[in-house]
């Protein structure tokens, strides 16, 4: 064969090699899912509603879990809001428990809030905790070496905002973080002893809510994660006891969006018609003519949830790069008002269009 036919013959052999070593490299690969926060995470969801509880009443307990046998993931405690049901916040908690966490809820009854308060119900979480550390794995054999308790953290949409606070600033359960709802501190409907203040917990204080002042920007050391609604009503989240005043008191390495449409009830959606919820919704000042709907704003606290999360309990390269596109939704999502309060992660950029402390115009998720 002549040289000059030999030279072609090799390069076809060396780019065959090539591209075959490339497709071997492919389908080796791990393969990578969910880059975006406000996508569905890899693993499919299960359920577990457990009959027998150390929680007091018969108060219904819903534990929400990654399947599959990939090994142990962070245990969240989600809190309702103020007469609200587990089942209204679904959206929010099978979409953090695709992402590889453990869930848990329970519900009170009707009554118990304004009967007993929030000081006699923080006591009820470290019973719980233990009953999922030894029986309920008994009880549920799937959910057998599913929880690492040494990753918790706290969710919490009003009422159930504030609880998620009180358990975080007390350090007997160690929880990494929060995140929190339109959380609501001290309402007219929660007042004296028996409701010990959130606002006063996160910056070191014991006091009730007849007595707490908001205190100043940056007096507590704890870092969260909040999403506020920017429509207020007196009875459901006052301005002084909001979530303004929540990110008032936190570190300021919190993480701060606000919904400039969305009303106190918008973060929350019953999967079927609720006379309740819809008496609740209108009090808290939700309007049919908003720019923006549940769905979407419910969109938008899920997505922040599982960023804020990703990065407290799972920091890594990759988590700081879907930062990155987590930032860069914000910017340029403009249509349905979310304003970035506070951006708190220092090195992570989306080009060089913000900085850390930024006021934009951001809007809700596109539907997943």
């Amino acid at each position: 064969m002549e040289k000059s036919n030999i030279i072609p013959l090799l390069r076809n052999h060396q780019q065959s090699a090539a591209f075959l070593l490339l497709c071997a490299a492919l389908m080796t690969a791990p393969a990578v899912f969910a880059q975006d926060f406000w996508k569905p995470g890899k693993y499919s969801v299960g359920f577990y509603k457990p009959w027998n509880t150390p929680l007091p009443h018969s108060w219904k307990v819903d534990v929400t879990y990654p399947k599959g046998n990939s090994g142990s993931f962070p245990l969240i405690f989600m809190f309702n809001g103020m007469e609200c049901q587990a089942s209204w916040y679904k959206d929010i908690v099978d979409h953090v428990a695709s992402w590889g966490y453990v869930i848990v809820q329970y519900t009170t009854g009707v009554s118990y809030p304004f009967m007993f308060g929030e000081r006699k119900e923080v006591e009820y979480l470290t019973p719980l905790l233990r009953w999922l550390e030894k029986d309920a794995p008994v009880q549920e054999p799937k959910l057998a070496g599913k929880i690492d308790f040494s990753r918790k953290a706290v969710m919490g949409h009003s009422r159930g905002g504030k609880l998620a606070s009180l358990h975080y600033a007390n350090s007997t359960n160690n929880f990494t973080t929060a995140v929190l709802f339109d959380p609501v501190d001290c309402s007219r409907e929660a007042q004296g002893d028996t409701h010990p203040s959130a606002i006063a917990a996160l910056a070191g204080v014991n006091a009730a809510c007849d007595v707490i002042h908001p205190a100043p920007h940056g007096t507590s050391t704890l870092s969260a994660a909040i999403i506020g609604a920017g429509i207020t009503s007196g009875g459901c989240n006052p301005v002084e006891n909001n979530a303004d005043a929540f990110f008032g008191t936190l570190s300021t390495e919190s993480l701060y969006i606000k919904v400039k449409e969305a009303g106190h009830m918008t973060f929350a959606q019953p999967p079927t018609w609720s006379w309740f919820y819809s008496i609740y919704n209108n009090m808290c000042g939700s309007c049919s003519c908003s720019n923006i709907t549940s769905q979407e704003v419910i969109s938008e606290a899920r997505t922040m949830a599982v960023a804020w999360l990703e990065s407290k309990l799972r920091p890594s390269q990759d988590t700081t790069a879907h930062l990155a596109r987590y930032k860069e939704h914000l910017m340029t999502l403009t249509v349905k008002g979310v304003e970035t309060v506070h951006w708190p992660f220092e090195g992570v950029s989306a080009g060089s269009l913000l900085g850390t402390d930024v006021e934009v115009s951001a809007g809700a998720a596109a539907a997943v």
